[in-house]
């Protein structure tokens, strides 16, 4: 039997937005900003985007270890739920996911302005980007949600399969969880950085 293919990005789109939102996303599409260009503006927002997202990227993921207090050998003491040992772990998670999201979201939209300053072409791309953010708000937090869940999981297999060692290969799974929703976070962020990096006023004259 063939395998049935994954939907397009397209397609989960189009299951995210209905008609009210095709109204405005043609809105943002068809109604020009009124800028004027400006390379120096482009250039300068540039500079500032390249600095700040490395500094962004390094103080989020400084935040990502979960210093563990107690020995990484030392059995869980007798009688202690698994659910009350996990409480420090998933606290920890969703207050870097908070940090990741509020982060990103600050840098994001000061990026947005920035573009809107370069030119008409990038003005419209900030609109349009920020229509999508506050759409795909709701989706997002729920695919976080999800990631706790995900994380419990992988707590009672760690558990189940060396009781003695499960702390360390939590955190470790915890890590790479964050990292990877820093490096997803950062996708819309790194597509406007593009967008900088390869737009030219001159094209726009």
């Amino acid at each position: 039997m063939a395998s049935v293919p994954p939907a397009s990005a397209a397609a989960r789109l189009g299951s995210w937005f209905g008609w009210a939102d095709a109204i405005a996303i043609s809105q943002v599409l068809t109604t020009p900003p009124g800028r004027a260009a400006s390379e120096a503006a482009r250039i300068e927002a540039l500079r500032w985007a390249s600095a700040e997202l490395e500094q962004v990227q390094a103080q989020l993921a400084s935040g990502f270890e979960l210093k563990e207090p107690a020995s990484e050998s030392e059995p869980a003491p007798d009688g202690a739920p698994l659910a009350e040992l996990l409480a420090p772990y998933l606290q920890h998670f969703a207050q870097q996911q908070r940090a990741i999201t509020g982060r990103i979201s600050a840098f994001r939209a000061r990026l947005r302005a920035s573009l809107a300053n370069a030119s008409e072409p990038l003005a419209r791309l900030a609109q349009w980007d920020e229509y999508i953010e506050r759409a795909l708000g709701s989706p997002d937090r729920r695919t976080l949600a999800g990631l706790s869940a995900l994380l419990e999981i992988r707590a009672h297999k760690h558990h189940a399969t060396a009781p003695l060692r499960w702390r360390p290969r939590l955190r470790s799974d915890l890590q790479r969880l964050l990292r990877a929703e820093l490096d997803r976070s950062l996708q819309p962020v790194l597509g406007l950085i593009e967008a900088l990096n390869t737009s030219s006023t001159s094209s726009t004259a």
